[in-house]
């Protein structure tokens, strides 16, 4: 395969390790040699980047506070979830849930339970690799990445037709400059995108340029 245009949640995936579709995002990035987003796209990287980097920090440092005078000696995957719950909520909670088992597994391996101190120990791990080593993999990121053209179009009737099946403002956007990068082409660009929502809504859309159109589910471990 070669070119692709990528949706911001792949990104994100591929930077943060500690990240649910991690593995899938790998798989992405093996089955392609040439990697496109738009401006818009970028920014909304940038900006996405930003908030999760500083979510999982104020979670970690709030957790490893905790631990400091733990109340039992042993913790579990579930402790870990219901300690998330009980401190935030709405996208802050949904970014932190889809890093636990990531975390846990990465830095933790595949006990049940774990002693409180090896939490703490493998919590300042997680937090170097967050505060020093994330940055290099971003880095890493945006030599990989080329720019498409700025879109001159709207598409107000793919706009609408996207938006009667659900797909986001945002995800529409990113959508549309993907299609739009394609039609201009002189080599097939498939589109990937890890949102439920973006794929179904495009993969309903038989006139985009896309030469194909791929989900989470497309890519599974080896």
């Amino acid at each position: 395969m070669n070119k692709v245009f990528l949706d911001t949640n792949v990104l994100i995936s591929w930077v943060f390790i500690i990240n649910s579709l991690h593995f899938k995002s790998e798989k992405v990035f093996e089955a392609y040699s040439e990697f496109f987003w738009s401006t818009f796209v970028k920014k909304e990287f940038d900006a996405s980047y930003g908030d999760k980097l500083d979510c999982l920090l104020d979670f970690f440092r709030k957790l490893q506070k905790y631990l400091e005078n733990p109340e039992k000696e042993f913790y579990s995957i579930g402790d870990l979830l219901k300690f998330a719950k009980e401190n935030y909520s709405g996208e802050l909670l949904r970014n932190i849930k889809s890093s636990i088992f990531p975390f846990w597994n990465e830095y933790l391996g595949f006990e049940s339970q774990i002693f409180f101190l090896d939490m703490e120990k493998s919590i300042e791990y997680c937090l170097n690799d967050l505060s020093l080593n994330l940055e290099s993999n971003k880095l890493k990121l945006e030599k990989l990445m080329q720019l498409s053209p700025i879109r001159k179009k709207n598409y107000h009737n793919l706009d609408a037709m996207l938006e009667s099946y659900g797909v986001h403002d945002e995800d529409r956007i990113v959508t549309l400059d993907g299609h739009d990068f394609a039609c201009f082409s002189s080599e097939p660009v498939d589109f990937v995108t890890f949102d439920d929502n973006c794929f179904n809504g495009a993969n309903n859309l038989d006139v985009l340029c896309f030469n194909s159109i791929k989900g989470k589910y497309d890519f599974k471990a080896s």
